[in-house]
């Protein structure tokens, strides 16, 4: 069902239910990808969501204490509700402050498709870290194999070098997934 019949079969209603609702916003979507390469959808709309969902999740958080790689070893780091802490440097910033403020770095840096939404393979980086000492990898290496494990680190070096294309339809459906998500996330900061 395309939109146009969507909108016909919906006038005869008065109101549209919930569901309909999120239906006809998903094919908006649709549409408006397909005007777009498949690359540039992700770069200009599911990426930067991605990354903001990411930071948002980690700063809503309970205040508390996070792992940081700080003067070369992995430490405890204590932050409040609302900060992220840059997992290379131990930095804490406000989730949301900017370019010059805290990224999302990327532990295997790369525009595959294949890892670039791979959540095991990012985590909170201030902005020297991620873009002047290009991610600091020696560092998040480090954190990695203490967070994570070296079995996902194995696991995300494998999927590196595989290949993956997503369809306009996966990416609308991970676009909306992203901004339930960072609502989510703002909402429980908030509380």
């Amino acid at each position: 069902m395309n939109l146009d019949e969507f909108n016909r079969k919906s006038k005869k209603r008065r109101k549209l239910t919930a569901k309909e609702r999120e239906d006809r916003k998903r094919l908006r979507m649709v549409q408006k990808a397909q005007e777009y390469q498949t690359s540039t959808y992700i770069r200009k709309f599911v990426a930067p969501l991605f990354q903001q969902m990411i930071r948002a999740e980690w700063a809503s958080r309970e205040d508390g204490v996070e792992y940081a790689v700080v003067d070369g070893q992995v430490r405890n780091v204590r932050r409040r509700k609302g900060q992220c802490i840059c997992v290379t440097c131990g930095k804490i910033m406000l989730w949301k402050s900017g370019i010059a403020g805290m990224h999302t770095g990327h532990f295997l840096a790369s525009r595959r498709n294949s890892i670039l939404f791979e959540e095991d393979n990012v985590a909170p980086q201030c902005s020297h870290c991620n873009y002047h000492l290009s991610g600091a990898p020696q560092a998040f290496r480090q954190w990695m194999l203490f967070v994570h494990g070296e079995k996902t680190v194995e696991r995300l070096e494998r999927l590196k070098t595989e290949s993956r294309t997503f369809t306009r339809h996966e990416l609308v459906d991970m676009r909306i997934a992203y901004q339930t998500r960072l609502k989510a996330a703002q909402e429980r900061m908030e509380q």
